[in-house]
C-alpha cells in the first residue's frame, strides 16, 4: 500500500479576547503550524498521512473555545514514493 501526504491550510477566525488561548491550543496539535496571525485571524497549516487525520485536526480546531470558524482554503495530497516521508 502506498503512503500519502496531505497538506491543508485553514483560515481560522477567532474572538480577539481568546486569541492567545486559541494559538496555544493549536500549537499543541501534532503537525499543525501557525503561518500568519493577527488579532482576529490565523492561517494554520496542517500535515497528515490521511485525509481523515486532517479532518480530525480541523474538528479539534473548530471545537476550541473562541474559534468562530475554520475554513479550508487549500488542500493537496501526494502519493509518496518508496523511502520518502
Amino acid at each position: 500500500m502506498s503512503k500519502e501526504i496531505h497538506i491543508t491550510s485553514l483560515v481560522v477566525q477567532v474572538l480577539p479576547q481568546k486569541m492567545a488561548e486559541v494559538r496555544q491550543q493549536i500549537m499543541t496539535i501534532e503537525n499543525a503550524e501557525l503561518s500568519v496571525n493577527n488579532e482576529v485571524k490565523l492561517v494554520v497549516v496542517l500535515e497528515g498521512d490521511t485525509q481523515r487525520a486532517i479532518m480530525e485536526s480541523i474538528e479539534i480546531i473548530n471545537a476550541i473555545p473562541g474559534v468562530l470558524s475554520a475554513t479550508m482554503v487549500y488542500h493537496q495530497s501526494e502519493e509518496l514514493k518508496e523511502g520518502e516521508e
